[in-house]
């Protein structure tokens, strides 16, 4: 301390004040207020180190998602697969800032590992882009699966995820069966033929009324049939559910295979031989003949109408058995594929032929991919999409953004208690120094200078206790696996490696976050001294020395 300082502070009597009152050797009050820094130094150290350890969970998240998502991803905007890919692929690779270009197809199957079945993710990549290949690389698994690689080239080879590969117990070279979903749709096709053939068995609240109706609403003379618009509109109404491409119970059938119903509405009723405004008229022998119809549906050999069914379908995608090449580490807050595959398994086994879904880009700086997939949203045109890993993750980085600011807020509070604290130590001073405050009033001091008194006091403790503060959160930073691993001796695991997939504890400390930290707990603590010291400053002198 210089000099000058040292006589500016004897010429203070606010500050000689302030310092005097904090002497922890005069009053058990002052004991109470360097406890009341301490709690501000331990509220600052807790959040330097949350907030540190949160920072450096993110960063570490995204690194783990860039290396399995594309930066950029582009697709068709009419769903449409892209035919083209390698001469795409090449196309892109020549734009500024892109260091790789890879076709991608992704989809679901149903997984059949040693006797477990489980829907599982799976993405299509073109092994052929060294991009590709050296992300996924990085991304190994190598100390619980060393013998893990990533370049599996055409062969059926996989690279199946931490998370899938410990809750089936895989190990490298066990063989998974891939089965495709797309063969429910060929089932479920199958289902609506087969619930088609079998209307009259599965619809009764509308067949049944129906050919009531068709024995009552004819009216037979010796050369014609009619009947009235109110019967036909009823009619109309109970078959007109089944009908194909009605976008109903029959909406989902197959126009080849329309329903003998098909042919009682648009084949016999919707062609009268003339109408009116009270009746439409049939020839002779159209109540027969609907009724034949009726008794050739109801009398439909349903087990040849299956056999139909199941011929119809043209093919079925065969399970593709892959062999677990490589492990690749995610997390249960970052989880990718459960599996990588070669591109042309994937379209194999989403029965695209020779397309793929999207083309994924990799660039040179992945936090510049947003603006970057601006711009070839611009050059490509409408029927194009383009969209960077910040949209596609949007979500999940949202969450992780409301975790940061929720803790901020709860662990704030730490802080909080402790202003309150030094608010409520400065208010005992006031009470218990009202006629030393009376006599410097009396003297002379000036409202302002006994405020200042208390102020100095605040911001002694605030500053202290954010440099001390912030001092206890860097160490703990530092040191933060020992100190975790002391803690997991005795039992308690603030941060399980099993759910977030890091062996370590992962910590980024940002100045900027340890500047608004320290800023803000000293403003909590000349406001908590703030109070105290106006109600001081303001009382009546008089008042305090009758008790001289």
């Amino acid at each position: 301390m210089s000099f000058g300082v040292e006589i500016w502070l004897l010429k203070s009597f606010s500050w000689t004040l302030a310092l005097r009152y904090l002497n922890p050797l005069r009053t058990f009050v002052s004991i109470i207020t360097l406890l009341s820094l301490l709690g501000v130094a331990f509220g600052v150290m807790v959040l330097v180190v949350v907030l540190s350890v949160h920072s450096g969970f993110e960063r570490t998240l995204k690194e783990i998602m860039l290396g399995f998502a594309p930066h950029v991803r582009i697709e068709s905007n009419y769903n449409q697969g892209i035919v083209d890919y390698s001469e795409m692929e090449e196309t892109f690779q020549q734009e500024v800032g892109v260091i790789g270009a890879y076709s991608l197809v992704e989809g679901y199957v149903l997984l059949d590992a040693e006797g477990w079945r489980r829907p599982a993710s799976f993405r299509g990549i073109n092994t052929e882009s060294d991009a590709q290949i050296e992300s996924l690389t990085e991304l190994l698994d190598l100390e619980a699966y060393p013998e893990s690689q990533a370049d599996m080239g055409l062969d059926e080879y996989a690279v199946v995820s931490r998370q899938l590969a410990e809750s089936l117990q895989l190990k490298i070279g066990d063989k998974i069966r891939f089965i495709a979903s797309s063969n429910l749709e060929s089932v479920m096709e199958v289902y609506h033929i087969s619930q088609q053939d079998r209307a009259w068995e599965y619809y009764h609240e509308q067949t049944e009324p129906f050919e009531q109706l068709v024995g009552t609403m004819f009216a037979v003379g010796e050369d014609r049939e009619h009947v009235t618009i109110a019967n036909l509109e009823q009619a109309f109404s109970l078959l007109k559910p089944l009908i194909p491409g009605d976008g109903k119970k029959g909406g989902a059938m197959r126009e080849e295979e329309r329903a003998l119903m098909d042919e009682i509405v648009y084949g016999i009723l919707d062609f009268p031989n003339s109408k009116d405004d009270v009746a439409w008229i049939y020839e002779k022998g159209t109540r027969a003949k609907i009724q034949a119809r009726i008794k050739k549906l109801k009398n439909l050999d349903l087990e040849e109408a299956d056999n139909n069914a199941f011929r119809s379908i043209e093919e079925f995608v065969l399970p593709k058995e892959l062999t677990v090449y490589g492990v690749y580490a995610d997390t249960k807050r970052a989880q990718g594929p459960n599996a990588f595959v070669p591109l042309h398994i994937a379209q194999e086994l989403k029965g695209l032929g020779g397309v793929v879904e999207a083309i994924g880009l990799k660039i040179e700086d992945p936090f510049d991919a947003e603006s970057a997939a601006h711009h070839l949203r611009q050059k490509l045109g409408p029927e194009w999409q383009a969209r960077s890993w910040m949209s596609t993750h949007a979500q999940q980085f949202e969450l992780m953004q409301t975790e940061k600011v929720m803790m901020s807020f709860a662990l704030s509070f730490i802080t909080v208690l402790s202003a309150f604290s030094i608010m409520a130590v400065m208010y005992t001073v006031t009470v218990q120094k009202r006629q030393e405050i009376g006599v410097m009033k009396a003297l002379g001091a000036r409202p302002i200078q006994i405020v200042n008194v208390f102020l100095y006091q605040g911001l002694i403790v605030g500053v202290l206790g954010a440099i001390l503060g912030l001092g206890l959160g860097l160490f703990a930073i530092e040191f933060r696996e020992g100190i975790v691993g002391a803690m997991r001796a005795v039992g308690i695991d603030p941060y399980p490696a099993q759910f977030h997939g890091m062996s370590t504890i992962p910590a980024q400390v940002i100045p900027e976050y340890l500047a608004i930290i320290a800023i803000v707990a000293v403003i909590l603590c000349l406001i908590a001294a703030l109070i105290p010291a106006l109600f001081a400053a303001f009382r009546d002198p008089a008042k305090s020395l009758r008790n001289l």
